[in-house]
């Protein structure tokens, strides 16, 4: 289980390194092919940078997305200050699963993130954006990631 959870922070860490060579153009995210829109980067196939966020998913097995979750959370808990996080219901490609919204300090200010967990499309997924405000409406999420998440249909 160690192993597996190194794996995971790691997936959820590597926007940190930098990107690969190869330039991506697009990402899939449970089957579902996307552009990777003008004024973002691909960092993996996985994960997309653009100027107010951040987004990055995992395919796990659906027996494992809760504990997953939950040791990423208590993950984070140790490790950010501040840390707050809120149980809500939002939406993976129209899919109602649970999630988090979640705050800490960041420098001299404060950090967002919603991570969502359940199946969207038949594939079981976690997913983490990182915003620069508060998501508390859908107008919240960057147009890209509000194809993937939303927190309303």
């Amino acid at each position: 289980m160690k192993r597996f959870l190194t794996a995971l922070l790691f997936l959820f860490s590597a926007a940190s390194f930098g990107q690969t060579k190869k330039q991506i153009d697009s990402v899939t995210f449970c089957f579902h092919k996307y552009k990777v829109p003008a004024g973002c980067t691909a960092l993996s196939e996985y994960q997309l940078k653009g100027d107010n966020y951040s987004i990055i998913w995992i395919y796990a097995s659906e027996d494992m997305l809760q504990d997953m979750t939950d040791q990423f959370l208590s993950q984070m808990d140790g490790n950010m200050k501040k840390f707050t996080k809120q149980p809500i219901t939002c939406y993976l490609l129209n899919n109602e699963v649970k999630g988090y919204r979640i705050s800490y300090e960041k420098g001299a200010g404060t950090g967002y993130q919603l991570v969502a967990y359940g199946v969207a499309n038949g594939q079981p997924v976690i997913v983490q954006l990182n915003l620069d405000k508060e998501p508390l409406t859908n107008e919240d999420i960057p147009e890209f990631p509000r194809q993937i998440i939303q927190l309303t249909k």
